[in-house]
């Protein structure tokens, strides 16, 4: 058995290197998820018995009631018993992001961003960056980090027109996003599994992360200043067009924005009334926006199909492929857990290190080199929950809060640490010399800035 941990253990660590190299190694990190999910799981069946007695001995017994446990018995159990507490955990993520990155679209499909294309057309390169900055950083606070990168750099074509500071703000756009993203539960992919999984709830995550991302980037965004000079060089001609003929009032559009973004703020209170998964407010949401989309646009011309092109494409493309990408995560850290992999080395870390600062840390190191999604959720698997409420481990406690903080920042040091990294590199062609170069020591004091703030209001 300890053989065939080890080797699963293998598999799981070079699939991480492997997805964390994606741009240099050309393979689909989806794939990988994939294919490392299904196979450690197949490698968990060879000793799916012993397995099932260390872990879940008192379900086992009651489930063979009596009888000699078989291969047959082991399959039967871990596939209607096990494995299917794992892929319901990431059908609950996965629904919710495609509920609230539709939402976005449809926004986005009849006009309502238009305003801010406009808005953000200023000359000065140093006003331009903290604008789109904090702008960056709020709509993350109400959207997923990643369609707030998509969206962000959809924009960011529209008005600038210089590679060279195109790619500068993109990194902005991708820091901003990211620490918006991890001071709300529905924000960031890793703040949504913990609110989720229910170790953090809304109002508390967000009151101890927002001082620290504000001054992470804050940091960030006055060491960026440095790399630009003069004036922004702007498009030369605004172009409107989204490949349809209908055009909503101010007030339509107006509408249209407070029912998303009001509908977003409100799911947590959704779930604390109801104890409803999130993704069903997600949908209710997205009915209503669809319901008054429709009706507006019939009034107009009678024309509900609207698409914008170059937005779609960009965001159907990177939704299916976080899909798949994390439903091959969450088996892959499931096999971990069912092991008794992660369960071990918590103990081990209970017992010789003691301190969540230093959890947090490694979380963030381990997050800049492999990936943040793993990270986290082997992370949430590493302690119990704690029914002491002054334990830095129970509900609300900090543990939860610098393992969101310190995998979100961690993720974008390399770039390849986040998927709002790769989208970067994918969408606007980033150039990881120049990333290198200029951005990850930025990237790394703010990281430092924004820990000493945590310590401090705690």
């Amino acid at each position: 058995m300890l053989i065939v941990t080890l080797i699963i253990v293998a598999i799981l660590l070079l699939g991480c290197v492997l997805m964390s190299t994606e741009h240099i190694n050309r393979l689909n990190r989806a794939s990988v998820a994939i294919f490392c999910g299904v196979a450690v799981w197949v490698l968990y069946m060879v000793h799916g018995g012993d397995y099932l007695r260390l872990m879940h001995n008192a379900e086992y017994q009651e489930f063979l009631g009596g009888a000699v446990s078989t291969f047959d018995t082991v399959r039967e159990f871990v596939g209607n018993n096990v494995i299917v507490r794992y892929i319901t955990e990431a059908c609950a993520v996965i629904l919710f992001l495609i509920a609230t990155n539709t939402i976005v679209e449809v926004m986005n499909n009849n006009g309502v961003f238009d305003s801010l294309v406009k808005w953000l057309r200023m000359r000065s390169c140093r006003k331009f960056l903290w604008v789109i900055s904090i702008l960056t950083f709020i709509i993350s606070t109400n959207f997923d980090n990643l369609t707030t990168v998509v969206l962000m750099l959809t924009i960011l074509r529209r008005i600038v027109s210089s590679h060279y500071q195109r790619t500068v703000y993109a990194c902005v756009i991708m820091i901003s996003a990211t620490l918006g993203g991890a001071c709300t539960v529905i924000g960031d992919m890793t703040s949504l599994m913990l609110w989720v999984r229910g170790v953090v709830t809304a109002s508390e995550f967000s009151a101890g992360l927002l001082l620290p991302s504000l001054a992470s980037l804050c940091v960030v965004n006055l060491l960026t200043t440095k790399l630009l000079i003069g004036k922004v060089e702007v498009v030369s001609a605004l172009n409107m067009y989204r490949g349809d003929d209908s055009v909503l009032s101010r007030w339509q559009k107006i509408m249209i924005l407070i029912v998303g973004v009001g509908g977003l703020w409100a799911i947590p209170t959704f779930k604390m009334m109801t104890n409803f998964p999130p993704f069903l407010g997600a949908f209710c949401v997205l009915a209503c926006i669809w319901i008054i989309e429709g009706f507006f646009n019939w009034q107009r011309n009678g024309s509900v199909f609207l698409f914008h092109k170059e937005y779609l494409k960009d965001s159907e493309f990177i939704s299916m492929r976080i899909i798949l990408y994390y439903i091959g995560v969450t088996l892959s850290i499931g096999v971990l857990n069912e092991c008794g992999a992660l369960s071990y080395l918590g103990a081990v870390l209970d017992k010789y290190v003691h301190n969540v600062y230093v959890y947090g840390v490694i979380s963030g190191i381990l997050s800049t080199f492999l990936d943040n999604v793993p990270c986290v959720m082997a992370g949430m698997n590493l302690f119990e929950v704690s029914a002491d409420i002054s334990s830095d481990f129970a509900i609300n406690g900090l543990y939860w809060q610098l393992l969101a903080y310190c995998s979100a920042v961690g993720g974008m040091t390399l770039l390849f640490g986040s998927l709002a990294g790769h989208s970067v590199m994918q969408i606007d062609k980033l150039k990881y010399s120049w990333f290198c170069r200029h951005m990850i020591w930025r990237i790394a004091v703010s990281w430092v800035v924004g820990l000493f703030v945590f310590w401090l209001i705690h």
